[in-house]
């Protein structure tokens, strides 16, 4: 399962892909820290899993999830785990307007989003 990663914080990009390194099937093939390099780095192949956060350097990951919803996107739309430091129900009700199948708090449901992560490459 191909995965781009969309994060600012290289502590947290440290952190998700070492707890991934060890899975099999699982590979962040990409990371964007802003908005601008992740719709290009979208436009440029196929992902399966978008893993990102809302506030990033430049633009947010909510934009980035519209981008692969667009009528001219190129490829199928990957899964979507959002994680982030606004998890209030407003953010939570945007994510689920976009479709977005993962919602986690960074600071409360790491753990989870890791797993969730690790969920989708069994039934991928």
């Amino acid at each position: 399962m191909k995965i781009l990663l969309v994060e600012d914080s290289k502590l947290l990009r440290d952190a998700i892909t070492e707890m991934l390194a060890d899975c099999d099937d699982i590979c962040v093939e990409d990371v964007a820290t802003t908005e601008k390099e992740a719709t290009r780095l979208l436009d440029a192949k196929q992902y399966d899993l978008i893993v990102a956060d809302i506030e990033l350097a430049e633009g947010n990951g909510f934009d980035v999830v519209r981008h692969t919803l667009a009528k001219d996107y190129s490829y199928a739309v990957p899964v979507t785990v959002m994680l982030t430091n606004h998890a209030n129900s407003y953010y939570r009700n945007l994510a689920h307007t976009l479709n977005i199948k993962y919602f986690f708090d960074k600071s409360m449901d790491f753990e989870a989003a890791i797993l969730a992560i690790v969920s989708e490459s069994v039934t991928h």
